[in-house]
């Protein structure tokens, strides 16, 4: 791991998260770890999904998936305490300055929600770089029409009214946010209350699509995931991809909505686990 633009701030717990920053265009990314960085052990990018920041990733942090795995876990650009300002097109070659930065020649890559747009760009744009691909309550309207509603001119109104406590009230009803645990509720609220409407003030850009004819080609290994109660169309969503590339399968996690991740960690981390375990005994 190079030092220079990353100022590595270790805590004094043996395995306790550490933090640093990479520079990428326009500013700098936070990015927290967690596991260990032993030989053999393989490199998982996550990427956070709207109004969330890496605290999203507490649950793995502390659980299975940091014990057989070293996970990066960035605030993504426009969010948390990131400085590079909103902008989706370059969220990729942000993925791969982290991975350039920390010497990951390959790495795995998990994204959930707007998260996992992100990653199905990297995998995309770089699909040499990546071992293996995890997305979890992807939104795919060019494999399933959208049936789900989500008001950005409204919520770009409240922003630019500066009413960004009314804005949060309203998101945090919408289905997307609704959480299953009392724990995944403590967590999102904690998010929510912190994230500031940069994007929505300033813009982000539009999130890049996947064609049907890409997702089609894809040659790594994917799992799409969904909770059992994410919505009808990210479910449908998650069925579409595992159907259309080749080497991908598909998963639901029990007792969790789309904060998979959050509401059953358990779940969550196992599905993932075994699935990179499943390409690491791979020849590749």
């Amino acid at each position: 791991m190079r030092e220079g633009n990353m100022l590595a701030a270790r805590t004094p717990e043996p395995d306790a998260a550490w933090y640093g920053e990479v520079a990428v265009h326009g500013g700098h990314l936070p990015i927290c770890m967690a596991g260990s960085p032993d030989a053999g052990r393989t490199p998982l990018i996550l990427l956070h999904g709207w109004t969330l920041d890496h605290r999203m990733w507490g649950p793995q942090a502390t659980g299975r998936l940091a014990a057989e795995n070293l996970l990066v876990m960035p605030d993504r650009r426009g969010c948390g305490r990131a400085t590079a300002p909103p902008d989706l097109a370059r969220e990729a070659e942000d993925v791969i300055a982290i991975a350039d930065f920390l010497g990951f020649e390959r790495f795995a890559l998990l994204g959930l929600s707007r998260g996992a747009v992100v990653a199905l760009d990297v995998a995309r744009r770089y699909a040499s770089r990546l071992t293996a691909l995890v997305v979890s309550g992807a939104p795919l309207p060019a494999l399933v029409p959208r049936e789900e509603v989500i008001d950005l001119a409204r919520y770009r109104a409240l922003a630019a009214a500066g009413d960004l406590a009314q804005f949060r009230a309203e998101w945090a009803q919408h289905p997307l946010m609704q959480t299953h645990s009392p724990e995944a509720a403590a967590l999102a609220a904690a998010m929510l209350a912190d994230y500031d409407g940069r994007d929505l003030l300033h813009g982000g850009g539009e999130a890049p699509d996947l064609p049907r004819e890409v997702a089609a080609l894809l040659p790594m290994p994917v799992l799409s995931l969904t909770g059992e109660h994410d919505t009808p169309w990210r479910r449908a969503c998650a069925r579409a991809l595992a159907d259309l590339a080749p080497r991908a399968r598909h998963a639901e996690i029990v007792a969790a909505g789309h904060l998979a991740n959050a509401d059953n960690p358990a779940a969550f981390d196992a599905a993932v686990t075994a699935f990179l375990r499943a390409c690491a005994s791979k020849p590749r």
